[in-house]
């Protein structure tokens, strides 16, 4: 196993474009090169640096999201052949916050005999690893379905490798105990999940792992702050000069008139906070695609003498309906009462519809600022960037707290995003709770130094 630590800017993409192009021409031609990572996006930008050097890709080259990978190489060809079920289809909708919901939303999937994208590392696992309750049967097979894998894998390469979680390390842990090459490139600074597992098999294979410190993207004056809040082992350095820092604090100059005055190619913030709403499209779509799902189940109990087809059109018309309302209400009881008037909802199906719809937020909507959140923006970059500073993160970057945590992984996020210009909007919590004397003298001290 090679591990590659590379911060922001690293230009991790053309590395890991160059690692697959080495790896194949070192691998049996029959055997696959598999590159994973965690968004279609990703994806995306390696096929296009794949296509850049071979013009079209070799089909021995896999490039597909994580779970993907798992569900292609591992879920579908052999979970039925071990635990004796078979998945329909993957579930992509968004679940409960609460725990016990989310759990209840899961089993009821399962009983559907669908499968949410959120378990398929743990029923990979399961497959390629282990399960606490296998018995001799399954342990036996599991060893065919490994020697199988492992004659047409070439290997495997993992991008944004700071993203695994525990489940996805016993796999990786796993291949490599089978002796499949592996390439791992990521930055535990960004790892904005939490899971810090990239950083236990740093630990763990301390002799496999390679620093690349260079960053091509911000110039090195950025590069002071961020580097004040990382470990000296993964600072960063820039060739390039110039760059521009300044703050601007709210009491001075509201957000509103400030994105107005200037053109800022991002936008952001740690996460929705009073007046500044991070909800995007994307997220919107999700809760649909959610709210139709759970739905549909109530369709099938309440009409199960309609086809597939109709109760499916009749679930999206429903989360649809539901939505609008909601809108228009700003209440969750009265919505779904307004939508589900000719059906009565079960009681276990109403309260997890309740809990999937966002809670509205103490502003109001004239008072309602959009802005895109740090992990939205994860992986992007602009010549002029605009960072609102809350005191969550404010703790961090003033050094109040210097434990790794997601909100020091978002700050160092917040602060690399910059080709050139980044602005460094002060909130009002945070001007009154650091005093504006001593957050002008942080700025000065550490950008003179």
């Amino acid at each position: 196993m090679q591990i590659s630590i590379a911060g922001a800017g690293a230009g991790k993409t053309t590395a890991m474009a160059d690692t697959i192009v080495k790896l194949r021409e070192e691998t049996n031609r029959n055997k696959n090169i598999y590159c994973i990572t965690f968004t279609n996006n990703a994806v995306s930008c390696i096929e296009q640096k794949l296509q850049e050097h071979y013009g079209i890709i070799p089909n021995n080259i896999i490039v597909s999201t994580i779970h993907s990978f798992l569900h292609r190489e591992f879920i579908k060809p052999y979970y039925f052949l071990l635990f004796g079920k078979q998945y329909e289809r993957i579930s992509i909708a968004p679940l409960p916050q609460d725990p016990e919901y989310k759990n209840a939303k899961i089993k009821l999937l399962e009983e559907r005999d669908i499968l949410h994208q959120t378990v398929i590392p743990e029923r990979a696992k399961w497959v390629a690893v282990k399960k606490s309750d296998d018995r001799k049967a399954v342990k036996d097979k599991r060893k065919i379905i490994k020697s199988v894998f492992k004659e047409y894998c070439g290997g495997i390469c993992i991008d944004e490798a700071q993203d695994i979680d525990l489940d996805m390390q016993l796999i990786i842990e796993t291949l490599n105990e089978m002796e499949i090459p592996l390439m791992l490139m990521g930055d535990p600074k960004q790892d904005l999940k939490g899971h810090k597992c990239l950083k236990s098999l740093i630990e763990k294979y301390k002799d496999s792992v390679d620093y690349i410190s260079v960053c091509h993207r911000c110039p090195q004056k950025h590069l002071v702050l961020s580097n004040s809040i990382v470990n000296s082992q993964e600072q960063q350095h820039s060739d390039k000069e110039g760059g521009y820092i300044k703050i601007w604090f709210e009491n001075d100059k509201p957000y509103s008139e400030l994105i107005n005055e200037e053109d800022f190619d991002l936008c952001y913030i740690s996460q929705k906070h009073g007046k500044y709403e991070t909800h995007n499209t994307e997220t919107a779509k999700g809760i649909l695609f959610g709210l139709s799902e759970e739905i549909e189940g109530e369709m099938r109990r309440l009409h199960p003498d309609k086809t597939e087809l109709i109760l499916l059109r009749a679930s999206y018309y429903y989360a649809e309906l539901l939505s609008e309302n909601y809108t228009v209400t700003h209440d969750k009881a009265k919505a779904i009462g307004e939508t589900f008037k000719h059906d009565m909802l079960s009681k276990k199906a109403y309260v997890v519809i309740i809990n999937m719809l966002s809670d509205n937020t103490d502003a109001s909507a004239e008072e309602k600022v959009l802005v895109n959140s740090i992990d939205s923006i994860k992986g992007q970059e602009g010549k002029n960037c605009l960072f609102v500073l809350t005191t969550d993160l404010a703790a961090y970057l003033f050094g109040e707290k210097t434990e790794d945590t997601i909100m020091k992984s978002r700050l160092y996020v917040a602060l690399t995003r910059s080709l050139d210009r980044l602005t460094i909007f002060i909130t009002e919590e945070v001007e009154t709770k650091y005093k504006r004397k001593n957050i002008v003298d942080f700025f000065e001290k550490i950008l003179d130094e």
